[in-house]
């Protein structure tokens, strides 16, 4: 198990019409990402490089073509459309938009392309957190305006056993059914109260939670800000049975005592998968 406090070496790019090229010919727009020609061949020659890309919300990102997630942009421009469109419709400038599990940024980038006033993205994993700075620099953004908290939330503060997956968007903590660990790292773990209680904190009124399957921990974490301080908006993926209900009731149970109504997130094709987006509004 290793303990990562070093910084990661920064991202390598291919040359813009490097890029451009191989982005037409390998990443198509619709291509299924699964599915998307891997560079093996060419990374054997030139070492691994990321292809920058610009998204369909107009920030640009250097994307690296084995991870899925990344994969994803450089096809189709977007991730999870379903997200993305309900951020674009929901947000407004005076939010305060907290990103947990923010991975190398893509919702805290949308955020602050919409124009929100205050973005904070929360990320333990070392090697994410460089990609999410190195693409904030390749915007010319700077901390002002979207910040980075290299921790994890949970239900309580300390340190954590952070379990990093084959593809970035599956690693965290305790279980998660599309994890494939390839390593294990302790890394800092705080609570969302904890945070909020810092001295100049900005409070969030919208929260979007990827944590893989640790949803409910940071929920617990986050009673006081739940009971005094609502934030608007909860935004949370969680594993579901086949009629989309959640699998742990204990998420709802939690978020209906706060005043909050739970609905799921109809992808576009509105197949129902093992986990689920799912949206929390104050009633």
């Amino acid at each position: 198990m290793k303990d990562y406090s070093q910084l990661q070496k920064a991202p390598v790019i291919f040359d813009r019409l490097t890029g451009a090229v191989l982005k037409a010919l390998c990443f198509r727009p619709r291509v299924p990402p699964g599915k998307a020609r891997r560079l093996d061949w060419l990374e054997a020659m030139a070492g691994k490089k990321r292809i920058v890309t610009r998204t369909s919300a107009g920030f640009r990102f250097a994307c690296d073509q084995t991870d899925w997630l990344q994969r994803n942009l450089l096809c189709n421009g977007v991730h999870e459309p379903e997200i993305t469109r309900l951020l674009e419709s929901e947000f407004e400038q005076s939010d305060v938009f907290y990103d947990v599990g923010a991975n190398s940024g893509y919702f805290s980038f949308l955020a602050v392309t919409l124009g929100v006033r205050t973005v904070i993205g929360f990320e333990p994993d070392p090697e994410s957190c460089t990609v999410f700075r190195f693409n904030r620099d390749l915007n010319g953004w700077g901390e002002d305006q979207v910040m980075l908290k290299q921790l994890a939330l949970s239900d309580q503060s300390g340190r954590g056993i952070f379990k990093r997956a084959s593809d970035s968007g599956d690693s965290g903590f305790g279980q998660w059914p599309h994890r494939e660990t390839v390593e294990e790292l302790t890394v800092d773990v705080v609570t969302l109260d904890d945070c909020c209680r810092e001295p100049d904190a900005s409070l969030p009124t919208v929260i979007k939670l990827d944590v893989e399957g640790w949803e409910l921990a940071v929920f617990r974490g986050a009673r006081e800000l739940l009971k005094n301080q609502p934030p608007r908006l909860l935004i949370f993926e969680s594993t579901c049975g086949s009629d989309g209900t959640i699998s742990d009731s204990q998420i709802s149970v939690l978020l209906e005592q706060y005043g909050y109504k739970v609905a799921r997130v109809e992808r576009p094709s509105g197949v129902i998968k093992a986990t689920e987006n799912y949206v929390a509004r104050l009633t």
